[in-house]
This record gives C-alpha cells, structure tokens and sequence, in this order.
C-alpha cells in the first residue's frame, strides 16, 4: 500500500530526479547544484519549520511516485499573525496506476498546521483538486501577462525555445526591429517606442536595500501581508537577484521631484531576450505611469519583451494598453478559518513573487 510522509534526506535523489523528468522534462540524472537546492530550500532553510514539511508519495516498494514541495511564509493579515504555508512543485507519475496520489499529497499537505495554505503555480489539473477540497482561485493574481517591445526579436525568442538553431537568426531580427522602431507605433501589439518620461517623474535605479524599504513601505498599505521583520525579506532578496537563466538583475524605483515614491520594478533580461518581472509595486493610482516606466526601461536595456503576473492594479492599467494576457499557472488559496482568505480575494493583499514561491531558484536558478 502507498503511504505520504515527510520528506527526508535521503529521498533527495529521487526526488530530484522526477523535478529533472517531469517538471523541467529531461532525461538525464540530476545535477548535483539541484540536488544541493533542493536540500537548501526544502530541508535546511532558515524560515522551514518542521512540522510544516514538504510531502513524498511512496509505493510499497520504497519508490517515490509523488512530491509536493512546501515552504513557510510568516503572514499578516488583518493585524494577526499567521503561519502561511506555499505549495511548488507537485508532481507524480504513474497516474495510470495511482490517479489519486496526487489528491493524496495535497490533502496531506492542506491537513498541516498551517493557517493558510497558498501556490502561485497550481496548474490546470491541480486547481481541480484545490477546488474540490473548497480551495478559491485568485482570478486577478493568476495571468502571465506580456508586453512586446520588439516584435521579430520576441518571436525569435519564442520560437527558439523549440528549435535553439533559431538563435542565429538575431542579428536579422535587431535589423528588421530597428526599421520598425523607426516609426511610432503608439498603442499597439506591433512594436514599442517609449515616451519621454512626465517632466515632474524620473526612474532611477536603486540599491537591493532601498528596494526593499520601499517592498515593506508599500506591502504595510495591504490587508494581507508578509511578515518581513527577523531577516525574512533581506533573504528574499538575496535569493532573487540571482536568476541567470533570466539574465541580469534591474531594480528600480519611480519617484516625484519630491522624492516621493509611486512605484519600482525588480525583474531579470537579457539582451533580445524576454525581460520577466519578479516584483513591481505600485500606487493604486499609478499603476499606468509605473508600468510604463518598466517598459522603457526593459527597452533601453535591449529587452525584446516584458513578461510579468497580474494584479489588480494591473488589469486595470491593462485596459489602455496593449499587453498580451494568457492562463500559464493560477494562484489559490485554502484555510479552515475563511475570514482569513477573505482579503485575498477582494485583492487586498500583497501576494506572488516576493511574497510567494518565484523568488527561488528553482525560477531561472543555475541548478545545472
């Protein structure tokens, strides 16, 4: 008979080994920088707490057919502090065999002490699940949004994804994407040419430091919240900023001639590659001039496009410009007391990137 039980180190191989084949979809043994991360994040981080552990599903034989990764995230909401607890990777195989193993490491994991229980990358068949154990899906934190910057330049990226031998084809890309840049496009899918900045507004970069002052200035103004004191946030942060798959690191924040602080974007580019956005904070207000500011400033960095997960915020700047919205992976959330989950569904809340499961490494990490 299978069994789910916490996960202990010497499950590490196996584990990691169904991430290489199931998640990441290749073939070959794990490396040892992953099976290391999947020790560092799952078992030996600061802010784990052990009775709290992610769940292995296990065959009578001592296989391991399922894994359900889990982290803690101490929370605010409504001035009370509760323990809320993310759910990553899930994945099992032999679902011919064991359809419910699945159902059984979620049940498992939503059966924990936690207070509320949250993912940002349920997919299709796992928001299923949630659903009928009367998880709530967060509609306006659960779309991958894109704005093109450069159009031969993102559909060579694209494409390239599947067939690599595209790449050599960048330097005709820039070619045709500067004669397009030539012409204003003004609102539409078909290219980009920002706008000089309000006079009275200007985008600097910022220090890891300053960036963070404002994630917890901004963070403060919502229902529901992460507790960012005892070092959390500075580990955060530091855990962020590295995603080479991702490219290099731009933070940034939007101010007034006042010094005043609309907004700030942290995200990782590469030159014509796509630019995805980690974090990007916002008055309620200025959502519009913040967004346009990352696009410029994505653009002058040589971006092809922008990618990052919507907001409420942002749908309703979406509506005068024209950014691509698509259902990658959905952010839900479960907890036994439901006046908790209330503030996540009216959008008062600070949630996803930072505040979820994006941060790590396992999101654009050299885990190879």
């Amino acid at each position: 008979m299978s069994l789910v039980r916490p996960l202990a180190a010497h499950d590490l191989d196996q584990v990691a080994t169904l991430f290489n084949r199931l998640l990441r979809h290749e073939r070959k043994a794990p490396s040892n920088a992953l099976r290391a991360y999947f020790r560092e994040f799952y078992l030996d981080g600061p802010y784990r707490e052990p009775d709290i552990p992610s769940l292995v599903h296990v065959t009578s034989d001592g296989r391991i057919t399922g894994f359900i990764g889990v982290h803690t995230v101490p929370y605010v909401i409504d001035g009370r502090r509760v323990r809320a607890a993310f759910c990553g990777a899930l994945m099992t195989e032999e679902k011919d065999r064991d359809p419910l193993a699945g159902a059984r490491l979620l049940k498992a994991f939503l059966a924990g002490p936690q207070d509320v229980s949250m993912s940002e990358t349920a997919s299709p068949v796992s928001q299923a699940m949630w659903q009928k154990v009367r998880g709530d899906n967060l509609p306006d934190f659960s779309l991958d949004w894109f704005r093109v910057l450069r159009p031969s330049g993102f559909l060579l990226t694209a494409a390239s994804r599947w067939l690599p031998p595209l790449r050599l084809f960048g330097g005709l890309a820039r070619g045709v994407d500067a004669l397009f840049s030539r012409r204003t496009f003004g609102e539409s899918l078909l290219g980009f040419r920002p706008e000089p900045a309000p006079a009275a507004i200007s985008t600097q970069t910022c220090s890891r430091t300053e960036f963070g002052d404002a994630v917890r200035a901004f963070s403060e103004r919502q229902a529901a919240r992460p507790d960012w004191s005892h070092g959390y946030l500075d580990h955060v942060l530091e855990t962020a900023m590295e995603k080479p798959a991702f490219g290099d690191p731009a933070l940034a924040l939007v101010r007034q001639k006042s010094g005043a602080i609309l907004g700030g974007f942290l995200y990782h580019s590469k030159p014509g590659g796509i630019a995805r956005v980690l974090q990007l904070l916002s008055e309620p207000e200025h959502y519009g001039l913040v967004l346009d500011q990352l696009f410029a400033h994505a653009f002058a960095r040589g971006a092809s496009a922008v990618r990052g997960r919507s907001s409420s915020g942002i749908l309703k700047a979406a509506t005068r410009r024209p950014m691509i919205f698509t259902s990658v992976s959905a952010s839900v959330i479960h907890a036994r007391d439901t006046e908790l989950v209330k503030r996540f569904s009216e959008g008062d809340c600070f949630i996803n990137g930072l505040a979820g499961e994006s941060w790590n490494r396992f999101f654009g990490g050299d885990l190879d």
